[in-house]
C-alpha cells in the first residue's frame, strides 16, 4: 500500500465524521456553479433585469467563496484536533511531522476534490431547474439550458485553490505535542468554567450599549456601526461569561436541580457551554446576519404590496413648468382612452418648505379646500376636513414618519413669516402618493395663499401635480406583467422617455403598477440569492455543531458507560443527551432571533418601513424549522452511537 492509498483509507474510515463536511462543502460547491451559470448565461444581457441579475449574483458568488473559505478552514482545524490520538500512533509507528503534513494534506484535497465534482455535477444536473425558479421568482424571460463550461472552469479552479491553500494553511496551525500528549487526545480532565464577573458586567454594558445605539436618537451609519460592534462583542461575552453565570445561579437551587436526570445534565452542560462558546458565537452571528437579510427583504416586500394596494393613484404626474403641461395631459387622457378606462384626474399645487428647528424635515402644505377634493375623489376612507381658522394647521402623517413627528404647540416655516397652531395630528398612508415627504401640512385657504405667494418670492419651487384615479384597476388584486394597468403604465413610461431623451419637458412621470413590479423584481432577486445562501449558512451552522459534538462524542460515551454501571437507563441517557444537544442547536437560534428583532425595527424605520416584526419572526421560524430537521438527524446518531457503549 502507497502513501496516497493509506491517506484515502483514511478518509474512508473517518467517513462518518467527514460526511457532514463533505456534504456541506459539496452543496456550497453547487451554488456557487450555479451562481455562475447564471453570471455566463448568454441571455442574460437581453433581459431587462439582466444587469441587475448578474450583479446580484456576482454578489452572492463572492459571499459563498469568502464564506466557504472561513467554513473549511474552521471544520478542518475542528476534525483534525479529534484525532491527536491517532497521530500519536502514528508517531510511534515511525511517522515524522513532514509524513503526517503530507497526510493531513492529501487526505484534505481528497475531500475538497470530492466535493468538488460532486458539486459540478450536482449543479449541471439541477441547473434547468434552477433556472427554471430564478424565471419564477424574478419574473425574468426564458432562460433555456446551455453547456456552461466557463462556469465549470470558475467553479473547479476557484475552489481547487481554496482547498489548496486552506490544506497548506492548516499544516502551519497544528500543534507539535509530544506523543504522550497526542496519546491522551481529550483524555485530560475538564476544569471548572472560569467566571469573570468583571467580563459579566462588561457584557451587559456592551449589549446594552448595542440596544441604545439603535434606538436613541436618528439612526446614522455611525449608530448602526456601533450596534454591530458592541453587539457582536457582547454576544461572545454572552456565551463565554453570561451563560456560565446563568449556569451557576441555576445550580445553587438543589430543589429544582437534583431531580433525575436534571442534575446530569446540567452539570454537564456547564462544560459544553463554555468548550462551545466560540462555536455557538459564530452560529450566532452567521444566524442573525441571515435572519436580518431576510426580514429586511421580506419588509420590503410586504411594504410594497401595502404601498401598491393603499395607493388609490393609478398614475402621478409632476409638471415644474407650464409650457407644455397641457400637450403632455392630453397623450396621458389619450393612453387611458385607448386603454378603454375612465378616470378621476386629481389637481394640487404645493412646495417644500421646512420647519425651525428641525432641519432637513421638510413638510407640504396645501389647503383644506384642496385636501377635500382629494377625500371626495379617494373614497378610501379618507374622511372631509372641517374649516380651519387663520394660524391653524393639520399634520397628516402620508407614512411612517421613522420617529420624527412635529411636536404639539405652534410650529414655524422657515423663512415665512407667522407661526401656525397644530390643531390635530393623523396618518393617512393612501396620501403618500401624492405627497412624497412623508408629512402633509393642510392650512385654510387663504393663508395657504398667503404662504404660497411668500415662497414664491423666496424663489422656491413650486409644482402642479396630478392624480389619476382609475376604479377599473383598484380592484385589490396585484398586478402582473401583462395586465391592463401595466401595459397602459409602459406606454407612458416609453413616452416619457423619449421626451427626457430630447430635453423636450420638465416633468416627472411615474405609474404605480411599474414601481410596484419594479420593486417586486428586485426584491425578488434578492430573495431567490438570499434563500441558496441561507441554506448554505444553515447547512454549514449544523456542520459546525456536528463537528463539535462528534469530537466529543468518545468522551460522552465513556462518561455515559460508567454510569449505565451504576444504574443510569437507556431512557435516562437519550433524555440527557437529548436535552444537551437542543440548547446547543436552539439557543442560537433563540439569541439570533432577540437580535433580529431588535435590529430591524429601528432600521427598517430609518426606511419608513412601519411592520417589520412579523417578517423577523417568519425569518427565524424558517431557520427554526431547518434547524430542528438537522437536530433530529444529529441527534438519532449520537444516541445511537452512545445506547452501543450502554451496559
Amino acid at each position: 500500500m502507497n502513501f496516497p492509498q493509506f491517506a484515502f483509507n483514511n478518509v474512508k474510515r473517518n467517513g462518518r465524521a467527514y460526511f457532514a463536511y463533505f456534504l456541506s462543502s459539496a452543496f456550497t460547491v453547487m451554488i456557487f456553479f450555479t451562481y455562475a451559470v447564471f453570471i455566463y448565461h448568454p441571455q442574460l444581457d437581453r433581459s431587462l433585469m439582466g444587469p441587475m441579475t448578474r450583479a446580484g449574483m456576482q454578489a452572492a458568488a463572492y459571499v459563498v467563496f469568502v464564506f466557504s473559505f472561513f467554513f473549511v478552514l474552521y471544520s478542518i482545524s475542528m476534525f483534525l484536533k479529534s484525532r491527536n490520538k491517532e497521530f500519536g500512533i502514528l508517531t510511534i509507528l515511525g511517522a515524522d511531522s513532514s509524513q503526517i503534513n503530507r497526510l493531513i494534506f492529501l487526505e484534505n484535497m481528497l475531500v475538497g476534490a470530492a466535493s468538488i465534482v460532486t458539486g459540478i455535477f450536482s449543479g449541471i444536473f439541477l441547473s434547468k431547474l434552477f433556472l427554471l425558479i430564478s424565471m419564477k421568482m424574478t419574473g425574468m424571460e426564458d432562460l433555456p439550458f446551455y453547456w456552461p463550461f466557463r462556469a465549470i472552469l470558475l467553479t473547479a479552479g476557484s475552489f481547487a485553490l481554496l482547498f489548496l491553500v486552506i490544506s497548506l494553511l492548516t499544516l502551519l496551525f497544528i500543534r507539535k505535542n509530544n506523543v504522550l500528549e497526542l496519546l491522551n487526545g481529550s483524555k485530560k480532565p475538564k476544569k471548572e468554567p472560569k467566571l469573570s464577573i468583571w467580563l459579566c458586567l462588561l457584557g451587559i454594558v456592551l449589549l446594552t450599549a448595542g440596544l441604545m445605539a439603535l434606538r436613541i436618537g436618528e439612526l446614522e451609519p455611525g449608530n448602526i456601526f456601533i450596534a454591530a460592534v458592541t453587539g457582536i462583542a457582547g454576544t461572545y461575552l454572552f456565551y463565554s461569561q453570561l451563560t456560565v453565570l446563568v449556569i451557576r445561579i441555576v445550580k445553587r437551587s438543589r430543589k429544582r436541580v437534583w431531580r433525575g436526570t436534571r442534575l446530569l445534565w446540567v452539570s454537564e452542560f456547564s462544560y459544553k457551554l463554555k468548550d462551545n462558546a466560540r462555536m455557538l458565537f459564530l452560529v450566532t452571528v452567521v444566524t442573525s446576519v441571515s435572519c436580518m437579510s431576510a426580514g429586511f427583504v421580506l419588509s420590503f416586500e410586504q411594504e410594497n404590496r401595502a404601498y401598491y394596494l393603499n395607493d388609490p393613484s393609478a398614475i402621478r404626474f409632476t409638471s415644474y413648468s407650464l409650457e407644455n403641461i397641457d400637450n403632455e395631459l392630453k397623450v396621458i387622457d389619450g393612453i387611458l382612452k385607448e386603454a378603454g378606462v375612465s378616470y378621476k384626474q386629481l389637481e394640487t399645487e404645493t412646495f417644500y418648505v421646512s420647519l425651525k428647528g428641525m432641519p432637513r424635515y421638510y413638510v407640504e402644505p396645501i389647503s383644506v379646500s384642496q385636501f377635500n377634493k382629494i377625500a371626495d375623489t379617494y373614497n378610501r376612507g379618507l374622511t372631509r376636513m372641517e374649516a380651519l381658522q387663520p394660524g391653524e394647521a393639520a399634520v397628516f402623517y402620508t407614512k411612517n414618519p421613522g420617529g420624527k413627528k412635529i411636536p404639539a404647540g405652534t410650529i414655524e416655516l422657515e423663512n415665512l413669516p407667522g407661526a401656525l397652531k397644530v390643531t390635530q395630528t393623523r396618518t393617512e398612508e393612501s396620501l403618500v402618493s401624492m405627497f412624497s415627504s412623508g408629512t402633509l401640512l393642510v392650512l385654510e385657504d387663504n393663508e395657504f395663499k398667503r404662504l404660497k405667494a411668500e415662497s414664491e418670492k423666496e424663489n422656491r419651487i413650486s409644482s402642479r401635480r396630478f392624480a389619476f384615479v382609475v376604479p377599473e384597476w383598484n380592484t385589490g388584486k396585484l398586478p402582473e406583467f401583462d395586465s391592463p394597468e401595466s401595459i397602459a403604465g409602459k406606454k407612458l413610461l416609453e413616452w416619457h422617455d423619449e421626451l427626457q431623451k430630447k430635453r423636450q419637458t420638465d416633468s416627472f412621470i411615474s405609474t404605480r403598477a411599474h414601481s410596484f413590479l419594479q420593486l417586486q423584481q428586485a426584491t425578488s432577486l434578492f430573495r431567490f440569492i438570499g434563500v441558496f445562501i441561507a441554506l448554505i449558512f444553515s447547512i454549514s451552522t449544523a456542520s459546525f455543531l456536528y463537528f463539535k459534538l462528534h469530537t466529543e462524542l468518545a468522551a460522552d460515551s465513556q462518561m455515559y458507560r460508567a454510569l449505565s454501571k451504576i444504574g443510569l437507563s437507556a431512557g435516562e441517557m437519550r433524555k440527557s443527551a437529548t436535552v444537551q444537544i437542543a440548547l446547543l442547536f436552539f439557543t442560537p437560534i433563540v439569541v439570533s432571533t432577540v437580535q433580529t428583532v431588535v435590529v430591524l425595527g429601528p432600521v427598517m424605520n430609518r426606511f419608513g418601513v412601519a411592520n417589520s416584526l412579523g417578517p423577523a419572526l417568519i425569518a427565524s421560524a424558517g431557520f427554526l424549522a431547518a434547524q430542528a430537521v438537522y437536530f433530529v438527524i444529529v441527534r438519532s446518531r449520537y444516541v445511537r452511537t452512545l445506547n452501543k457503549w450502554m451496559v
